[in-house]
């Protein structure tokens, strides 16, 4: 039987609700068959972009990534290009060092869409082999930073001391933190093409079983690696927990170089990498995750969710709400998912509860960014950016701008589901707005307050627009309170002079005991994420307003709102920002905070069971 075939069998044994029980007690319970030529499905897939990890030669991108003749095809292209992270001067990583981009290729990852836990796994691929080349099958938990999370590479090929190999492996996490802890089993290559010279031009099985006991990895039915689940306990950094007992995604990739990719051979572009299917069968009793949210929410009343420390969290922009009445609260922030605490430390989630309108100008799968909870005249209101990369609106000095807009949606309950009210539209078509936040004026009347991207204007803005009464839509024009370029503690390096940087970020507005108006709001100094504070001389939104001279938190700390907690005493919620090993790194913090006099004052960190 074909592969179409065998699917089409496959979809109607579920449709009439038995199982296809095609490998004795496993049944299927997902699959990717890639039988339709064009794009990938966007639903599952999500591509990463630019330069992600292992000091790689590879600019990631979702248009190196098909569909073709019944695979999924990952195609490396030698390119010259500029590298839009590149910085000529200041302090640089091995992102930003680099003025060109030589070469793209595409990773695809199921994080939003589908995790699974116990199962097996099978990916039928057909990958490349020449210098430099570095595909991979792999998997990643959500929660806990790497390596607490777990990572299973199913599939590595690459180059050691120059001897291809084949490579089968786990990892998880010790006392220090970003050290893993290593099983691998690493085969020559040799012993392949020993047995069949032309195995890199064939097609081949890979096939990971994962039970509570042990991970087995196979390949063509031949055991590469036996991992037993007893020795996989992180250490002190991730809970002294099993990262392997929690549910895992999916990566598809084919990096170049990098750290262990080895020299790239220039003549053996464009690169393919090919998969024919990837399927996930199961056990009774064994559990699939889906990105949907009714979905989410039956998954989260009928598992056990994870209840993590906060500063175990990785979360970008984190924002909380103390809801009187629940007794609880509620953090959000990038990403459009939800924590809940009783205690600001131990928080439970993720949730998803962003429910958006596929029809509507974001698309069916927009990012969300830098997300708010609000609660007003009864109801809970999420603030957030949506950005639909497919729809472009502008192109400004070589850089392509996608639609990418503030939004309101609304829920009866702090825990939602939040979806669209009355306007389509809050804020203008051609103008990419970020990280509205929510205020009620001296004149009584809602606001939302956000950032014109400076991408656009070369000068970001903070703006505000007035808000229906019943915040379902916006009115009127926006106005501009202030632009980037007014702070005098926030600069970059252009052409060698030292200029005011150009970026606004995350405002947030509040009163001081004696009634000021202020606003908190996040800008760099060079390559250092900093925030800073600026009052409004006539107490309103329309300022004038003063910057104050110097930024309010330490270095690296950005993105606050503030919030009075359940017992009375304000707090400043903020992310770290730092770059580690090459991968950036966004830990939810809180801040004391004293708003008694005239001005806000930040005070110590508080810190959770686990430090940054």
């Amino acid at each position: 039987m074909n592969k179409r075939a065998w699917w089409l069998t496959a979809i109607g044994v579920l449709m009439t609700g038995n199982s296809v029980s095609a490998q004795g007690d496993w049944k299927l319970a997902w699959s990717e068959e890639f039988n339709t030529d064009g794009a990938y499905n966007p639903e599952v897939w999500e591509p990463e972009r630019g330069f992600v990890r292992n000091h790689e030669a590879q600019w990631y991108q979702g248009e190196n990534a098909y569909q073709k003749d019944g695979c999924l095809v990952i195609e490396a292209r030698k390119e010259h290009r500029e590298n839009p992270l590149y910085r000529a001067e200041g302090r640089r990583d091995w992102k930003s060092e680099r003025e060109w981009v030589e070469y793209t290729s595409a990773s695809l990852t199921t994080r939003r869409s589908f995790s699974f836990l116990y199962g097996r796994l099978e990916v039928r691929a057909k990958i490349p082999t020449a210098g430099g080349a570095w595909p991979a099958i792999w998997l990643l938990g959500k929660g806990m930073p790497w390596p607490s999370c777990g990572e299973i590479d199913v599939m590595e090929y690459y180059r050691i001391n120059g001897v291809p190999h084949i490579l089968a492996n786990a990892a998880w996490g010790n006392d220090r933190q970003y050290a893993a802890v290593w099983n691998s089993k690493k085969t020559p290559f040799s012993h392949f093409t020993e047995r069949d010279p032309l195995w890199a031009e064939k097609f081949h099985t890979w096939r990971m079983d994962w039970t509570e006991e042990a991970l087995r990895i196979y390949l063509d039915d031949e055991l590469l690696n036996d991992i037993p689940l007893s020795q996989t306990v992180n250490g002190s950094i991730g809970q002294h927990l099993n990262p392997f007992m929690r549910p895992q995604y999916l990566l598809l990739n084919l990096a170049l170089g990098g750290d262990n990719g080895g020299e790239i051979d220039d003549e053996a572009f464009p690169m393919k990498y090919e998969i024919d299917y990837v399927r996930v069968y199961q056990k009774e009793g064994m559990q699939v995750f889906k990105g949907d949210a009714q979905a989410n929410d039956r998954q989260n009343r009928n598992r056990r969710l994870r209840t993590v420390p906060r500063d175990s969290i990785i979360l970008s922009d984190p924002c909380i709400l103390a809801d009187s009445l629940s007794q609880t609260y509620y953090m959000t922030g990038t990403g459009g998912q939800l924590y809940t605490s009783k205690d600001l430390n131990l928080w439970t989630g993720p949730y998803r509860v962003a429910e958006t309108d596929p029809t509507s100008w974001m698309g069916e799968r927009p990012q969300i960014w830098a997300a708010e909870l609000h609660q007003y005249k009864g109801k809970y209101y999420y603030f957030a950016t949506f950005t639909n990369n497919a729809v472009k609106i502008d192109t400004v000095r070589g850089n392509v701008i996608p639609r990418r807009a503030s939004h309101v949606l609304v829920s009866d309950k702090p825990e939602g589901p939040y979806r669209p009210m009355a306007d389509a539209t809050y804020l203008p078509e051609k103008q990419p707005t970020l990280d509205g936040t929510f205020w009620v004026d001296a004149d009584g009347k809602p606001y939302m307050v956000y950032c014109g991207e400076w991408l656009q204007n070369w000068d970001g803005t903070i703006e505000k627009i007035e808000l229906k009464p019943d915040l379902s839509g916006s009115i009127g024009e926006g106005k501009v309170l202030f632009r980037a370029s007014a702070s005098p503690w926030s600069h970059e390096i252009e052409d060698g002079k030292e200029r005011p940087n150009k970026v606004t970020d995350g405002p947030y507005l509040f009163r001081t005991g004696t009634g000021r108006l202020g606003m908190i709001w996040t800008s760099w100094i060079d390559d250092i994420y900093t925030q800073g504070v600026a009052y409004s001389e006539s107490g309103t939104l329309d300022g004038p307003w003063v910057q104050e001279p110097q930024p309010i938190t330490p270095p690296n700390f950005g993105h606050g709102m503030l919030f009075r907690t359940l017992d009375g005493r304000w707090l400043m919620s903020v992310h770290s920002h730092k770059n580690m090993n090459g991968r950036y790194i966004r830990v939810p913090h809180l801040f004391e905070v004293d708003l008694s006099g005239d001005k806000l004052v930040i005070g110590k960190m508080i810190e959770g069971m686990y430090q940054y």
